[in-house]
């Protein structure tokens, strides 16, 4: 392959040098030497040609003959021409070489980075380098006394730094040459410009590990995650000496607002056993537990008030698990009596707990024991067939003369032993004359869902026309047994339905129950009975003015090693 020829107008001779460090100082006037300085800035200027000995066939002492470059009046002989001994009779006058533009911006370019390592060094290795590299103050959560006791607990021991830098960036333990140790050695590293500059989201991270430290218990969100990404990409830390800021949105919709990252979740989830998703501890509580769903949660949606699902209870129909018979419009009905003077209201029996986002569990010595006695018998009031236990009502009717003696001493100081005998047989008499009709006793106490008695206050009953004793049946489902007792179904009531939610009754108060509970018009047990996503959206959306970002409803991490106790 031949050479690639220079173009017509190339000129070798011209004193074109833009990448060398040094420039002809005649150069200003437009007439530079052919020399030029050298690598140094020295010049190198001599004389306009060097003359040409020519000898012809013959001779030994020749003639010089001018080589006068075409910037020097081209290839002919000069005025005067050469000088006998060949030297040039043109001199070219000395100058001051110059630096180029380009030596100029590479001197200026190193000396602005040296200066740089020299401020850096100054500030880095000196008292207040702590000060210079804080970003800004560290939220409440991370300044306060609860986290140094963490700390404490840990046993990190960090420098003497305003913040403790250690506790979170563990090459501040040491000093300036590890400091720039990690940041040489972090991905991307600090002269990776293209990376630096790139929007990729990071993955977990050396100070991730600090996090996880205090924060063992979390872990990142569903299992079928595509990959974990770093604490900081939601959480933002010093940002001031205030509560740190709750993810955005935008978080949160990278992944539930992508196609691709929703199907990767998919398929990741079709490989993992059911019991992978089961992680929420209960901490004393029944959470009520939805089935999965064939796809899992990554159905595809980018805002709560626009295109999020419905709420699984409601969308899928599903049921209350609970056996305990409980009718609400009953309830509500005109012809219930009062309790302490008032119609039954939603608050009569749902209180809230000390924080008041929740409602307290329902029990039936606070709840249902008010209106709903165990009282058995006309005209003994204060004996009560014991609750909780079908073991203990079977000892209770088994041993029911010595309950009656017991009571007839407590409640009307019978004390005479004959006094006693008499009173408990009159009682017995009594009782299988007015309620029992000749049926076995135990079977009409577990099994019959009617009431006893009249509707009338009784003894010290609160309020007229209470219900009397109807028999376990009324309320719960109870089984035969065989040997032992009958068996009475302990019922469980969910006390948390959202559990991939949170919610807050104190917030709501302007709001009425009713508008976000229809319990008026239930009469089934499994009728759950909360609000759509409609409801809601009345409130919380873009019109409703309420905050409807996702981390308003919805905790982000997941709790490691501890199992929720579902509702059977």
């Amino acid at each position: 392959m031949k050479d690639e020829l220079p173009a017509p107008a190339f000129d070798s001779e011209s004193y074109e040098r833009p990448t060398q460090p040094w420039l002809c100082g005649h150069a200003a006037q437009g007439k530079p030497c052919p020399r030029g300085p050298d690598a140094r800035g020295r010049c190198g200027a001599t004389f306009e040609c060097s003359p040409h000995l020519n000898l012809k066939e013959g001779e030994t002492k020749g003639r010089y003959s001018c080589t006068r470059t075409d910037g020097h009046g081209g290839r002919c002989p000069c005025e005067g021409g050469p000088l006998p001994d060949g030297t040039c009779s043109h001199p070219i006058p000395k100058c001051q070489p110059v630096r180029t533009l380009r030596s100029r911006r590479g001197l200026l370019t190193a000396n602005v980075v040296a200066l740089t390592f020299a401020a850096l060094a100054l500030l880095l290795g000196g008292r207040g380098r702590y000060a210079f590299v804080n970003p800004g103050g560290l939220s409440i959560q991370h300044s306060g006394a609860t986290f140094a006791q963490a700390r404490e607990q840990l046993g990190i021991k960090g420098p003497a730094g305003p913040e403790n830098c250690a506790a979170c960036h563990k090459p501040a333990e040491a000093g300036l040459e590890r400091w720039i140790a990690a940041a040489l050695g972090a991905s991307p590293g600090p002269f990776e410009f293209r990376q630096l500059v790139s929007t990729s989201v990071p993955g977990m991270s050396s100070i991730d590990v600090s996090c996880l430290r205090c924060h063992n218990l979390h872990r990142f969100h569903q299992p079928n995650v595509d990959r974990s990404l770093s604490c900081s990409v939601c959480h933002q830390e010093h940002l001031g000496a205030q509560p740190m800021k709750a993810p955005a949105g935008k978080n949160c919709l990278s992944c539930h607002g992508s196609p691709a990252v929703m199907e990767t979740s998919f398929q990741i989830g079709k490989r993992l056993p059911s019991s992978a998703f089961d992680y929420r501890p209960s901490l004393g509580r029944i959470h009520f537990q939805a089935p999965r769903p064939a796809r899992g949660y990554t159905q595809i949606f980018h805002s709560f008030a626009a295109d999020h699902p419905e709420f699984q209870a409601l969308a899928e129909d599903l049921k209350d698990p609970s056996t305990l018979k409980f009718n609400h419009q009953r309830h509500f009905a005109e012809d219930i009596p009062l309790l302490r003077s008032r119609k039954l209201e939603c608050v009569s029996c749902h209180q809230r707990d000390a924080a008041g986002a929740y409602h307290m569990k329902l029990t039936y010595e606070q709840h249902c024991q008010a209106c709903h006695s165990l009282q058995f018998d006309l005209q003994n009031p204060k004996l009560l067939i014991p609750h909780g236990s079908s073991e203990a009502v079977r000892a209770f009717l088994q041993s029911l003369p010595a309950q009656y003696a017991d009571y007839g001493a407590r409640e009307k100081q019978i004390t005479g032993r004959r006094e006693s005998e008499d009173f408990v047989r009159q009682s017995l008499r009594s009782l299988r004359e007015q309620l029992l009709a000749g049926e076995n006793l135990e079977d009409k106490v577990f099994f019959s869902t009617k009431r006893w008695a009249p509707g009338v206050r009784v003894g010290e009953l609160p309020g007229p026309e209470r219900p009397l004793f109807y028999g376990c049946a009324y309320c719960h489902e109870v089984k035969s047994g065989t040997q032992a007792a009958p068996v009475v179904t302990p019922p469980v009531m969910p006390d948390r339905w959202f559990i991939r939610a949170e919610f807050n009754h104190t917030k709501h108060d302007n709001v009425a129950c009713a508008s976000c509970h229809g319990a008026s018009g239930s009469r089934e047990t499994s009728d759950i009975l909360l609000p759509s996503k409609s409801v809601c959206v009345e409130c919380h959306s873009p019109q409703g003015g309420v905050a409807n970002d996702c981390s308003r409803c919805h905790a982000y991490h997941t709790h490691v090693g501890q199992k929720s106790r579902g509702a059977k």
